[in-house]
């Protein structure tokens, strides 16, 4: 199932980071690529492809082959692109009472294929290309989208053998939190597209906020009568995730599994249990 990235981010061309290498403004890594907005120094979009058939998971501290991970050390500059494009580790260690450093194209989702192209994936994935801040209580509570293609290969194609394609980013908006010269998204997208074992297209599009976790810092005490804020996780139509990103999701409209959309108002599905997304 081919994606024209090219056409996805034309709407956002002119806010591409130019590449030292390369001319379409993609950076390619092992099984995804990433498009940088030049004026945020965060990505734009990453784009990932997950074969099922092949799908190896690999220890982060150890590099063997695993159904467990541990946590990433080391993150990486990319010589393709200059680092005034980046975010890179001296804000991240300025801001690390608030923020970690989150993945977008997940550290497990590309690793795929031979042991070697797995581990290079999964390596491939600590590049600050891939990386924007997210509060420390997302990284650990945004359960439904950081596990949204997992669960659609398990469920969603009822074939884990299925391959999958997953675009993801930040909503970059004007009411951003601002750290040093660095404004810090409040919510992130995701878009999966597959075919399932029916041959059926599908596409669903999903929106996370972290806006209400900003003002807790890490090792912060909560009163006995506080509870933490709770995620906001939503599935929305991809119409909506268009405008929201103002990229061209135009070519996954038709195979949207929202459901009827609303006529008036903004249609969003609040995901709070697996089972309230609607993806067949």
């Amino acid at each position: 199932m081919p994606i024209d990235l090219s056409a996805v981010v034309a709407p956002q061309s002119r806010n591409l980071a130019p590449l030292l290498e390369g001319e379409d403004g993609f950076l390619r890594y092992q099984h995804f690529s990433v498009a940088m907005h030049r004026r945020r120094r965060l990505a734009l979009l990453t784009a990932t492809n997950i074969d099922g058939a092949t799908y190896l998971s690999i220890d982060r501290k150890t590099g063997a082959i695993s159904t467990l991970g541990g946590e990433g050390e080391i993150w990486y500059t990319d010589p393709r692109i200059a680092n005034e494009y980046l975010v890179t580790q001296d804000w991240y260690s300025g801001w690390s009472h608030l923020f970690d450093r989150g993945h977008l194209t997940r550290r497990n989702d590309p690793t795929w294929g031979d042991e070697e192209s797995a581990r290079r994936a999964e390596t491939d994935t600590f590049h600050f290309t891939n990386c924007t801040p997210q509060h420390w209580r997302f990284n650990q509570s945004a359960v439904h989208w950081q596990g949204l293609e997992r669960y659609v290969l398990e469920f969603g194609v009822h074939d884990t053998r299925a391959r999958l394609s997953v675009l993801q980013g930040p909503v970059f908006g004007s009411g951003d939190l601002y750290g040093d010269d660095v404004a810090i998204p409040s919510r992130f997208w995701k878009l999966a597209a597959w075919v399932g074992k029916d041959r059926v297209k599908r596409a669903v599009a999903f929106v996370a906020s972290q806006q209400e976790l900003f003002n807790e810092e890490r090792g912060g005490r909560l009163s006995r009568t506080d509870t933490p804020p709770e995620v906001g996780e939503y599935q929305v139509p991809v119409s909506e995730l268009a405008e929201i990103t103002r990229l061209d999701f135009s070519a996954f409209e038709p195979w949207d599994t929202y459901g009827e959309v609303p006529t008036a108002g903004e249609a969003r599905r609040v995901i709070r249990a697996w089972t309230d997304l609607k993806i067949v």
